[in-house]
């Protein structure tokens, strides 16, 4: 139904599946900070958003997944739960838009706003 499936929606959803995904990664970065050789990965989403928002608009943004890139440097504990905070942040942003999105929904269809 393209009431409720809209790009708004499917962007917010693909945010929100980068941010889990974000979460694991830094959680495995956590988990590996003392092993001998391991490197930081990192997901890359806000970027690959922001290109799509520029060269396509609304309709190249929901195509938009998230990559996992290993980088060269070590693990430093406390800017990978700085990034967990952030990222804590991130899925309550995306929460409350979702949420808001479906109370406009309701609203629409019931007429009734609570």
């Amino acid at each position: 139904m393209k009431l409720i499936d809209n790009s708004h929606s499917q962007v917010l959803n693909n945010a929100m599946d980068a941010y889990s995904l974000r979460q694991k990664i830094t959680a495995t970065n956590i988990a590996n900070a003392d092993t001998p050789g391991y490197t930081r990965r990192e997901v890359n989403f806000e970027n690959e958003l922001q290109q799509a928002q520029s060269s396509g608009g609304a309709g190249a943004m929901k195509g938009t997944n998230p990559s996992i890139e290993i980088t060269e440097e070590s693990v430093i504990l406390e800017n990978e739960m700085i990034e967990m905070a952030d990222t804590q942040m991130r899925v309550q942003l995306v929460t409350r838009s979702l949420r808001h999105h479906f109370d406009l929904l309701r609203t629409g269809i019931t007429g009734i706003n609570r």
